[in-house]
């Protein structure tokens, strides 16, 4: 439990600046669509929401001590000034973070299946 918990917090947190960095960008098209950046702030939150969340879980699973994380520092870059070398980063870190999100949801499952259901648990 301790390394699914480290697993999902650690990629939350890494995927936090990149997430946000994306919504400023589309914020800055011209012709972004309202529901894309409504959409990308709503992913923004509801991941800094997820971390909130791990942290409270490993608080109440391995005591109040924790895993001792260190928070990781900001990996975003300056935006380039060429909008197709912006279109291709955004579109690069949504498509990482949409195969990451999917690993995390898988962790947190197997987790789910580890704490409620021990005896029955054939998720591995």
């Amino acid at each position: 439990d301790k390394w699914i918990l480290h697993s999902v917090l650690i990629l939350a947190q890494f995927w936090i600046n990149p997430l946000v960095d994306v919504q400023v960008s589309l914020e800055n098209y011209e012709n972004a669509p309202s529901a894309l950046v409504n959409r990308s702030k709503w992913m923004s939150t509801k991941l800094m929401s997820l971390e909130q969340g791990i942290l409270v879980l490993i608080r109440q699973i391995l005591g109040e001590g924790g895993l001792g994380l260190e928070v990781p520092e900001e990996t975003s870059d300056h935006f380039s000034s060429n909008t197709f070398e912006t279109v291709r980063r955004d579109y690069s870190a949504i498509y990482c973070f949409r195969k990451d999100a999917h690993k995390m949801q898988t962790f947190l499952k197997l987790l789910k299946c580890r704490q409620i259901d021990k005896e029955n648990c054939t998720f591995f």
